[in-house]
Formats: structure tokens, C-alpha cells, sequence
């Protein structure tokens, strides 16, 4: 069976197509996600709390001179453990939570399912996540390597030539230029690597298998269809994104107005601004009804539309590796045949 025909309209919209099939499933996995997001930013206002109470409590007292060394060491050691608490803990927990969720995007992207109940697992999926994502930062580490040693081998050779009595002003001039033209053609070709492995992560939760360089294959003949769909994914992005955002501005702006009067009447009593008023005004703000609900609004509608920009940016991998195993390949085992124009190579062949 041959494959589908790339649709760049299926591949911008493709998160909007999914959401058409199943709105329950995405809305439900959305409103897990916030949930999850909220739990993890209050346990770690939780635990940083205490630090940036301990560092105000230290700035006052070495602003007065109250403070012994040995004070001094216990205030800036109570600061640092939580610091230290947040990083062991908060940060490892946000990544795995991160691929957990990708995982479970990837499955309604490329499969239409949503798990019940609990939405994210941490199995086989997401255990090949880990291992496409770290692939992604060792080319990301080669890449960046290769431009430096780009820059590096062009500006040794400008100096060089500078050195052995040349034009100084025409070896810069010439340098530069060829440092450009072989920057140029470095972040061309990442923009070639980043299209055509985008499609690794959807094809390894497809597949059931680690997949990465696979990609390529997916992508063969459809880089421009890709290219365009992201182009024009990133202009609807930017259009949805800066008008979301606008309008969260102005609600927060409204609910927040009277503490700006306060700060501003405040403001013009030069150097007699009394911060406790400023803080009572602030906690006044905060107690009101509009405010909590505007913050919780605003809040809400962020989270929403970067939930769903991400959807709609990854969803464009999604439908090529949707796309590509449309003819039934990927599923007879895990052995893909790799074509010539391969990185890796073709695959040998049998007989």
C-alpha cells in the first residue's frame, strides 16, 4: 500500500482534527495536565518560600550591622538548602512529568487515544521518549560544536593569512564573509536535520519502538511540505499567542488597577513611601474577588494556549509519521529498510 500524500493543511491543523474526533479525551488530558503544572509550582513555592524569607531576614540584619559571622553562615546555609531540596527534587520530577505528558500528546496525536482515569503512564513509551530526547541534545551537541569549530577554522585562517603580509582589510573582509557563508550553510543544514528528524518522537510511540533516525525515511520527499507547514504553524502561533495575551494583560491590568493607584499615589511621596501601606494595599487587591478570579482567568487562558500551540507545533511530526506508516510500514518488525540517501546509510541487503 502506498503511502498518503502529504495534506499541509491536515499537517497545520492536525492537533484540531484529533480534537474533532475525541474533544472529551484532549480537554480531559489538558485540564490533568494544569492540574499537575499547579501541584508542582505550589510545592515549589512551598519550598523556596522559606529561602527568600531567610534572604530578606539576612539582607535586614547586615543592613544593620546586627550580625555575626556565624549567623551570618546559619542564615545563608538555611537559604541555600532549599535551593538545593528544589533541584534534587523539583526539577527531576518536572522532566519526567514533561516526558509523561509528551507521551500522552504523542498517543493522541498519532493514535486518537487518551488513557482513561489518569491520562500519563510511565512505561515502555515514555522510557523511549527519554532516549529520543536525549538523542536530540547529542545532535544538538554536535551541531553546536560543529559551528564553533566553523567559526574557529575560518577565523584561524583569516588570521593567518593576515600574519603572512596580506591586505589586513580585504583578509577580514573575506573572512567574514566566508565565516558568514559557512554559518549560513550550517544552520541550513539544521534546519534540514530539525525537519527531517522531527517525526522520531511520534514514530516511536507509533511503533511501540525506539525510532529516531527512522525520521529521515518518514520525511523523504515531503521536507518542503513539512518546512511550510511549520513556517506557517509559526505565524498562527505568534498571531493566537500575542492576542491571547493581550487580552490577559488587560484583564490582569484591571485587576490589579487599584493597587497601581495606591502604588502611584505612593509613588509621589518621594522618599516617605511607607512599605507596609504598599503591602497592605497589595493584600488588599489580592483579597478581592475580581482579582482572584482574574488571576485565575488569566492564568487558565496562558496555560491553555501553550498547551495548545505546543500541540499544534508537534502535531505537524505527528501527522507525517501518521502519514508514513499509512502504508503499513514500521509493522512487521523492527528492522526498517533505510534508504541511500540515509545518514546512516542504506541497509544491506538479503540474498
Amino acid at each position: 500500500m502506498a503511502r498518503q500524500e502529504f495534506d499541509i493543511g491536515k499537517g497545520i491543523f492536525w492537533f484540531f482534527i484529533r480534537f474533532g474526533e475525541k474533544p472529551g479525551g484532549a480537554l480531559w488530558l489538558f485540564a490533568f495536565q494544569a492540574i499537575c503544572a499547579t501541584a508542582l509550582l505550589a510545592l515549589g513555592v512551598m519550598m523556596m518560600g522559606p529561602a527568600y524569607m531567610n534572604l530578606f531576614e539576612l539582607i535586614d540584619a547586615d543592613a544593620g550591622g546586627r550580625l555575626s559571622d556565624a549567623e551570618a553562615m546559619r542564615l545563608v546555609f538555611d537559604i541555600l538548602m532549599p535551593f538545593l531540596t528544589y533541584g534534587f527534587l523539583i526539577i527531576p520530577a518536572s522532566i519526567l512529568f514533561a516526558v509523561m505528558f509528551q507521551a500522552a500528546w504523542l498517543r493522541f496525536l498519532t493514535k486518537g487515544e487518551v488513557k482513561p482515569v489518569v491520562p500519563i503512564r510511565l512505561g515502555g513509551d515514555e522510557m523511549r521518549l527519554i532516549g529520543v530526547n536525549l538523542m536530540y541534545l547529542v545532535v544538538a551537541a554536535v551541531a553546536y560544536f560543529g559551528v564553533a569549530t566553523v567559526i574557529g577554522f575560518f577565523g584561524f585562517g583569516a588570521m593567518m593569512i593576515a600574519h603572512s603580509g596580506g591586505d589586513s582589510a580585504a583578509v577580514g573582509f573575506g573572512g567574514v564573509l566566508l565565516a558568514g557563508l559557512a554559518i549560513l550553510a550550517v544552520l541550513v543544514g539544521l534546519v534540514v536535520l530539525g525537519v527531517r528528524l522531527a517525526s522520531a518522537p511520534a514514530l516511536t510511540v507509533l511503533d511501540g519502538r525506539l525510532r529516531f533516525f527512522e525520521s529521515w525515511d518518514a520525511s523523504k520527499g515531503v521536507f518542503w511540505h513539512m518546512l511550510v507547514s511549520y513556517i506557517v504553524a509559526y505565524v498562527i502561533m505568534m498571531v493566537i499567542g500575542g492576542t491571547i495575551g493581550f487580552v490577559v494583560q488587560l484583564a490582569l491590568f484591571a485587576a490589579f488597577f487599584p493597587a497601581i493607584i495606591d502604588l502611584v499615589e505612593l509613588a509621589d511621596q518621594g522618599s516617605h513611601v511607607d512599605p507596609d501601606a504598599f503591602l497592605a494595599s497589595l493584600q488588599a487587591s489580592l483579597s478581592q474577588p475580581g482579582t482572584v478570579i482574574g488571576l485565575i482567568v488569566g492564568f487558565v487562558l496562558l496555560y491553555a494556549i501553550q498547551v495548545m500551540l505546543e500541540a499544534v507545533w508537534h502535531s505537524i511530526g505527528a501527522y507525517n509519521a501518521v502519514r508514513a506508516r499509512s502504508g503499513g510500514e514500521g509493522e512487521q518488525g523492527d528492522a526498517p529498510k533505510l534508504a541511500a540517501d540515509h545518514p546512516m546509510g542504506a541497509s544491506p541487503s538479503e540474498g
